[in-house]
């Protein structure tokens, strides 16, 4: 019993120490901190600070703190660093006591304020935060030691502090005036105009992409803008000129030759007027925004940059797409028309025959399409140019999922190079005239290369006919036998022919659905080779192999009207004998 009063004793006692604690530290700082504002001068918070004014000389400055941001509001309203304003309030509360003199001392010595100096105070500071508003005056420098003398406006003690102190006073409001031309981002700029002596230019963003519209309506080059956005906000303001209304005429920003228009994604707008240049520093020109009376200096040789020519951001890619974005192809001339599609990451022509596409034709036309360069811009095209582009002999649209965009390509002019016009564009287009290779607008340049593909697992017989001769082996549980049982496999002839059909390529696709198969002569063809397959919905395929061609073979699959050519190592292998005579053993005559 004895024993739980005593626990029961110490937890009270545990408690009402607590509560002790609570209630003197309630509301205030910690003890730690409490004992820094006591030896600090001004024993403010700087995080509570909301406004403080400055007063030196002549200069008075004021700033002012609203949704967290500090404002410049006296001698002008204008954004401050707001970095900079900061270190100097922190810098201020920092500033520690030195010797106190207390108002009784100066009465029993005879002396009174304005032996410190404080009648004419060399600055005065005012501080408001959420306790009321606080004023201090800085007076004379203090006999002895690196010091100077501090007194509240409302009289009382007098206390020395470091002379450091007066350095965080500024002289100029310059000091902590934010220099940033441009607050915005680059990538929150959605639009620029730029009015000077060369015409006026003016971009917009559009999904992404950057249009010129004007002087003319058409692709900027996103490299070209991104630069220009990335050179427009690298600047910073040289010196404050004025800050009041004045004659701008002085300036040559009454009728500036140069205006600078920022639009960014908020609907937020920034113009920047650009004047003359200084009489005694040619490096720099006037400047000021048009909603702001302040006048300043930028640094000319920045300025000179819009005065650029605005061709140099026109996109010069007939195509600037990501060709790995690039989901269909249809390429039109005259009567013939090849379509193609990617589904799944496998292209293929649907027009004029569905076929698997080669890889390596749909990327070549791409990055021939893609490397295309606009090397001059018909902006005001005569009647003629403009028939030669309604009338266009050649198209060719491509698209991504999202959007389609169409090429008209003209006849090729007398020079070889091409006119064409990119969707409804206004401008035309010249470029080089290597877009138009033949292989481009022939169908079979896309077809797939590999005319067979065959398992081996799926082989059931194999038959092959040349002239008279037939030979022919059957798969009989993965080994191969001759049909004829006179005759047995030439194993290496039957494992090349099988590894040939495994991927077989051509070389070259030669024509399409032809009138007369006599010239390849493919009409009674020398060779043919029958595979009969097992376990698939095709009873097999026959290939046709005709007269010589270059490189190789004529040959064709029977059932498709596609002729091609066979490499000659190809042919070499898919011909060989597969069987040969088996060999009749004679019975061993011995001598008596």
């Amino acid at each position: 019993m004895k024993q739980k009063f005593t626990t029961g004793m110490l937890l009270i006692s545990a408690i009402l120490i607590g509560a002790f604690i609570w209630f003197f530290d309630r509301g205030s700082e910690n003890s730690q901190q409490q004992e820094q504002l006591n030896r600090t001068l001004f024993s403010v918070y700087p995080t509570r600070i909301e406004w403080i004014q400055m007063e030196r000389g002549d200069v008075l400055i004021e700033c002012s703190k609203a949704s967290g941001e500090w404002r410049l509001t006296r001698p002008a309203d204008a954004p401050v660093n707001a970095a900079v304003v900061e270190r100097m309030i922190a810098g201020m509360a920092a500033v520690e006591r030195g010797e106190l003199i207390r108002a009784e001392t100066l009465i029993e010595r005879g002396l009174t304020p304005a032996d410190y100096g404080f009648d004419e105070p060399r600055a005065r500071i005012t501080f408001k935060n959420n306790r009321g508003t606080f004023t201090w005056l800085i007076g004379r420098d203090a006999p002895l030691g690196e010091m100077l003398y501090v007194m509240s406006a409302d009289g009382g003690d007098i206390i020395a502090a470091p002379k450091t102190l007066l350095n965080l006073v500024p002289e100029d409001p310059a000091w902590i005036r934010d220099r940033s031309l441009f607050a915005s981002k680059a990538g929150a700029v959605r639009g620029i105009d730029l009015r000077r002596a060369g015409g006026f230019l003016q971009l917009r963003q559009s999904d992404g992409d950057w249009m010129i519209q004007q002087p003319h309506v058409g692709r900027a080059d996103r490299l070209g803008v991104n630069t220009l956005i990335e050179k427009m906000l690298s600047a910073r303001i040289g010196r404050f000129i004025d800050d009041k209304p004045t004659d701008l005429t002085i300036y040559g920003l009454e009728e500036a030759s140069l205006e600078l228009t920022l639009f960014t994604e908020s609907g937020e707008t920034q113009t920047l007027r650009i004047g003359k240049v200084l009489p005694e520093q040619p490096e720099l020109r006037y400047a000021k925004w048009v909603d702001d009376y302040s006048v300043f200096t930028v640094p000319a040789e920045w300025a000179a940059t819009f005065e650029l020519d605005g061709d140099t951001l026109r996109n010069r890619k007939v195509m600037d797409e990501q060709l790995n974005r690039i989901s269909s192809l249809t390429i039109t001339a005259g009567e013939r028309q090849i379509e193609l599609v990617q589904t799944n990451n496998q292209w293929q022509v649907i027009r004029p025959a569905r076929w698997d596409a080669e890889p390596a034709s749909i990327r070549a036309i791409l990055e021939a399409i893609g490397s295309s360069i606009i090397q001059e811009f018909v902006d005001n095209p005569s009647a003629l140019q403009a028939e030669q582009i309604a009338n266009a002999p050649w198209t060719i649209t491509f698209g991504t999922d999202q959007e389609k965009h169409t090429l008209r390509i003209a006849q090729p002019l007398a020079d070889g190079r091409l006119m064409m016009q990119r969707d409804d564009e206004a401008s035309f287009y010249i470029t080089e005239g290597a877009l138009l290779n033949t292989p481009f607008i022939e169908p079979l340049f896309y077809r797939n290369r590999t005319v067979l593909q065959i398992d081996p697992q799926q082989i059931q017989a194999i038959t092959l006919q040349t002239g008279e001769e037939e030979f022919r082996v059957e798969n009989l549980n993965g080994q191969y036998a001759a049909a004829d049982r006179t005759q047995k496999p030439v194993a290496n002839a039957v494992f090349t022919l099988i590894a040939e059909l495994t991927g077989l390529r051509t070389e070259q696709y030669v024509a399409f659905n032809p009138d007369s198969l006599t010239a390849y002569g493919l009409d009674n063809p020398s060779t043919r080779l029958s595979i009969t397959l097992t376990g698939t919905n095709m009873l097999g395929h026959v290939l046709l192999l005709g007269g010589s061609a270059e490189g190789g073979r004529f040959a064709m699959l029977q059932g498709q009207p596609v002729i091609f050519v066979l490499p000659e190592t190809s042919a070499d292998a898919l011909t060989q004998e597969l069987t040969q005579p088996v060999e009749k053993q004679t019975e061993e005559i011995k001598q008596p």
